[in-house]
């Protein structure tokens, strides 16, 4: 019998079982910033229990995670310092303070962090069911983006001027002294690893777990290959020096810049077709049916596996989505047919879809086959001169261009420079076939540097 993951167990099962308790943080209503936890009861007296940090002065859901089928009284016992300063209240109040801060956010299409995909499930649907409590947002009713730096949400501002429109939104920037109002609880970023589902941890939340979790080899050795390098890459980061991790002014507004190509990108890939997308759906599930019966061990196995995905790329030979997936897993899997196959009806038509331009030139890096083909990739760190002639690029071909910039940068030692695309990369919350093996030299360069950094210490 399949045990559902944690994941697919609340989307499906968790709005059946009885809300035990809601929570959120006492100054709530003057500080309009919202830490809002729901706690759902299992049969075995367990809970699962969701948490949203709501900004309701525009932001909305900033944050959120989930705690899956875990001890009510260990969690309390856990976070006894940091709920301190909470209050426990009714299941209708906490619905609506999510919800006026996510309604109030989406006016400005500004959309809630990504795992509300999930912990949207831990919730009434939102609908007549539940009473309807005001809770004001903004200020005077209209959006206020407080930052703490001139530069930070710049896309946030820049949605507010297209949808509220000049003089109808307010702008602060905090001043130096104050204790900054969107920066995150601990209670959130501190987490023990055990408090992320196994097979959830991910660029997006590596942040949050503590160090000495970290450090604890039993628990990392539980997780995937990709969320152990993932715990790798973050705790060596941790561990550089703060002259390495930091930036100048200058510097920052370069990377910000940079970040921009994120905040203001296109909503498809480049010159991808509608029918591509539905073409590629197919791919991927045929792909993920496959790869259920693979073994890395097997290598029969391994060879009609690879054979049987040649025939689903020779078969989707006209769609570049298609052609992405079959040589990126090509690559990931050591597959050579695979991407030889794959990367020969890539080179047909790279040229007018940057999706397969960015993923050939990263692909050739990872297999030590640098391409004069993609030398300008590999020269500019502007995506603009990189791969000229888009006024917008998608996410995905953004990620993949930071993670070509990431890994020229380890190849020239060039670490503060690796280190701020890495963090570019968990701000975009980065995922995709490609990023293992570039995490895995980020760590192999970062674990060098700081051996010799303690090295060079022992011997002073």
């Amino acid at each position: 019998m399949q045990t559902l993951s944690p994941r697919k167990y609340v989307q499906a099962k968790a709005r059946s079982m009885p809300v035990s308790k809601c929570m959120v943080n006492k100054d709530w209503e003057e500080s309009q910033i919202a830490n809002v936890s729901v706690m759902r009861k299992h049969p075995n007296g367990n809970v699962t229990i969701g948490l949203y940090r709501v900004d309701l002065l525009c932001l909305g859901i900033k944050d959120t995670v989930f705690f899956f089928n875990t001890s009510e009284e260990e969690f309390f016992e856990e976070y006894s310092q940091h709920l301190a300063d909470f209050k426990e209240i009714e299941y209708a109040l906490a619905h609506n303070i999510i919800y006026a801060g996510h309604d109030f956010a989406l006016e400005f299409n500004i959309h809630p962090h990504h795992n509300f995909e999930v912990t949207r499930f831990i919730l009434e649907e939102d609908d007549h069911g539940v009473p309807v409590i005001d809770v004001p947002v903004g200020t005077d009713g209209l959006p206020h983006l407080i930052v703490e730096k001139a530069g930070q949400f710049a896309d946030i501002l820049a949605k507010l001027k297209q949808y509220a429109g000049e003089g109808n939104y307010y702008y602060t920037v905090e001043d130096a002294n104050a204790v900054p109002r969107l920066r995150e609880e601990a209670s959130v970023t501190n987490l023990p690893i055990n408090h992320i589902p196994a097979g959830e941890l991910s660029l997006g939340n590596v942040q949050s777990i503590r160090s000495d979790d970290m450090l604890n080899t039993e628990k990392v050795q539980q997780r995937s290959v990709l969320e152990q390098i993932t715990i790798h890459a973050e705790l060596l980061t941790r561990l550089l020096p703060p002259e390495i991790n930091t930036c100048t002014v200058a510097e920052e507004q370069m990377w910000h810049e940079m970040w921009d190509e994120i905040g203001h990108g296109a909503e498809e890939p480049n010159n991808v077709l509608e029918e591509h997308f539905a073409e590629h759906l197919e791919v991927v599930n045929q792909a993920d049916e496959l790869a259920e019966l693979l073994d890395r061990n097997n290598e029969q196995l391994m060879h009609e596996f690879e054979q049987k995905m040649i025939a689903l790329t020779n078969r989707y030979a006209h769609n570049p989505l298609a052609l992405q997936t079959a040589y990126e897993q090509g690559i990931l899997l050591d597959l050579h047919n695979l991407c030889e196959v794959a990367k020969r009806h890539a080179l047909k038509m790279y040229k007018y879809y940057p999706v397969l331009h960015f993923s050939l030139a990263l692909g050739a890096l990872i297999q030590h086959e640098p391409d004069a083909r993609f030398e300008h990739i590999y020269a500019y760190t502007d995506i603009r001169e990189a791969v000229p002639g888009y006024e917008q690029y998608h996410a995905s071909e953004v990620i993949n261009f930071w993670l070509t910039r990431l890994w020229i940068s380890l190849e020239q030692k060039d670490i503060k420079r690796s280190v701020q695309y890495y963090f570019m990369l968990v701000d975009g919350k980065a995922s995709g076939w490609l990023l293992l093996p570039v995490l895995e030299k980020y760590v192999e360069v970062l674990y060098r540097y700081n051996k010799a950094l303690k090295d060079l210490a022992v011997k002073s």
